[in-house]
């Protein structure tokens, strides 16, 4: 058989794990390139990057998320809180391995995405937003009442003038 010496052997055991932890740390995950596209406030690429990973995984919490940060950033405000709705159901126990958000890393994606709902004056029961919970329905618009008649038409009409008395 072969024979090896110790630094021959060694260096067939560790070259092997090198390289798989060099390859390992170039995978960074789900919204990294788009991530890195925000940062440079390329929006634009950011939001096709986004769009990939929400077409490959829509049902992750950092895909809703981005896609819906995209959405806000170029205005279309309601399909971005719907998007971010999602992701406060799917990213409950996710945190992030990175965030541009105020909060950080440190919260999970849901609590991202309540923040997100928040500046835009949504409820969302999923955030324990309570009052969400308590709001009835919203009741159907009623008939508009007459218009009251115009002060400049009441202001026009001559007043009526008082009789005269008689001093006799």
């Amino acid at each position: 058989m072969f024979k090896l010496s110790g630094r021959s052997a060694l260096l067939c055991a560790i070259l092997p794990i090198g390289l798989l932890t060099a390859g390992c740390s170039m995978v960074e995950g789900i919204g990294a390139e788009g991530f890195h596209d925000v940062e440079h406030g390329n929006w634009q690429s950011a939001r096709v990057n986004f769009e990939q990973d929400y077409k490959m995984a829509p049902e992750h919490p950092v895909a809703q998320f981005n896609i819906g940060t995209a959405l806000h950033h170029d205005g279309d405000i309601n399909t971005a809180d719907k998007m971010f709705s999602e992701a406060v159901i799917s990213g409950r126990t996710y945190y992030p391995s990175a965030s541009l958000e105020p909060e950080g890393t440190a919260v999970t994606v849901a609590r991202h995405a309540c923040t997100r709902l928040h500046r835009d004056n949504k409820l969302d029961t999923n955030c324990g937003d309570q009052i969400a919970m308590e709001l009835p329905p919203a009741p159907p618009p009623a008939a508009a009442p007459a218009p009251a008649p115009s002060v400049e038409a009441q202001a026009t009409a001559p007043a009526p003038t008082p009789p005269k008395q008689d001093r006799n």
